[in-house]
């Protein structure tokens, strides 16, 4: 099997996390019979910097024309605001990315970075928040009125609640969840409302998997006193945006949370949460995990390769024994450079593909 990975590196700690990511993908064509091959996409500032676009149409036929898209963190703080993060937005948009991907999980060997106590953690944390990625607040619509008021529109619409919910249920059935959650503010937002009663409608047809609501505020409350008490999460744009990196928080470090901007069947989008963090980019102490996380989802969403997902996830786990990235560090482990934790879960992944 050949597939085509565009890769886009982006701004500050962007090519250093997507560089480690490459080398997975590598060790993957290396030592699998699925075939990979990359084009480089510039997407974000420093690109921004030489042509005046953020998403030039060059990079964006490259996008389309892939199987995959591995992306980096975009933004740079001597740029007008937002001029960088367009380009994510239009591509969310017309590539009509309508599923977020957002897993919080709490590796085993990471509790002594969680910052809550051992009875929140529980059983553990592993979550799965489905965000809607094409509408809501960050459909931009909206604008400023002689720059004394600005206005965006939350935008629901029927259509786009529903594949999105439905998507949420179909993912709980398949992973063998017991229950979903639904997040939102139906008690001010009409958009909500309508959101709730389309999760109420399709729950219908899924008698065995247990539904619950939450408002937004409440679901923020209960995800550091009770993290363990949830499964699939589904919500809108900008509620999924708020609690992914709340999530991220909880289990270690936003350098550990990865994500995947999906239209099934179609080309999708890989990167991890985190932003370009230029206070540190260039100095090889970046946490590339999300990013290799990022390739884990790829794997098994775009190309239905679960197996190389489970033996990802493995080598990561078994990485977090033997060293650690600064932002998750251990006094007891050696504290790797960005490079350094790559090529430790490179290996241990070449390991297990080798047997």
């Amino acid at each position: 099997m050949k597939k085509k990975i565009a890769i886009t590196k982006g701004d500050g700690i962007g090519p250093e996390v997507v560089n480690e990511g490459i080398k997975i993908l590598k060790t993957i064509s290396n030592y699998t019979d699925i075939e990979l091959e990359f084009e480089e996409a510039p997407v974000g500032g420093n690109i921004w910097k030489k042509t005046g676009e953020s998403l030039p149409e060059k990079s964006f036929e490259i996008i389309k024309k892939s199987d995959a898209i591995l992306f980096g963190a975009i933004g740079m703080p001597d740029l007008p605001q937002g001029v960088a993060e367009s380009a994510i937005l239009r591509l969310r948009q017309e590539l009509d990315l309508y599923v977020n991907l957002r897993p919080i999980k709490l590796y085993d060997q990471l509790k002594d970075r969680c910052p809550l106590k051992e009875e929140f953690i529980g059983d553990g944390i592993d979550i799965i928040i489905v965000r809607e990625n094409t509408e809501g607040l960050y459909a931009n619509i909206g604008g400023f009125l002689k720059d004394e008021v600005a206005v965006n529109s939350m935008i629901y619409t029927k259509q786009g609640c529903e594949r999105i919910i439905k998507y949420a249920y179909e993912f709980a059935k398949i992973h063998k969840h017991t229950k979903i959650t639904s997040v939102d503010k139906a008690n001010v937002l009409k958009p909500s409302q309508m959101w709730r009663n389309i999760f109420k409608d399709i729950g219908e047809q899924y008698s065995n998997i247990e539904q619950e609501n939450y408002y937004i505020d409440a679901f923020c409350q209960w995800l550091i006193r009770t993290p363990y008490n949830f499964q699939t999460v589904v919500t809108g744009n900008l509620f999924g945006d708020i609690i992914s990196d709340e999530g991220a928080f909880i289990v270690g470090s936003l350098g550990m949370a990865s994500s995947g901007n999906i239209h099934p069947g179609q080309v999708s989008l890989y990167e991890p949460i985190h932003g370009s963090a230029p206070d540190i980019a260039g100095q090889n102490i970046a946490n590339p995990i999300g990013t290799i996380l990022s390739v884990k989802l790829m794997m098994e969403e775009s190309f239905n390769m679960q197996d190389i997902g489970k033996e990802i996830n493995k080598a990561v786990e078994i990485s977090l024994n033997k060293g650690r990235t600064i932002d998750i560090k251990n006094k007891e482990l050696k504290t790797l450079s960005t490079q350094e934790m790559g090529d430790l879960i490179s290996n241990i992944l070449k390991n297990q593909l080798k047997v």
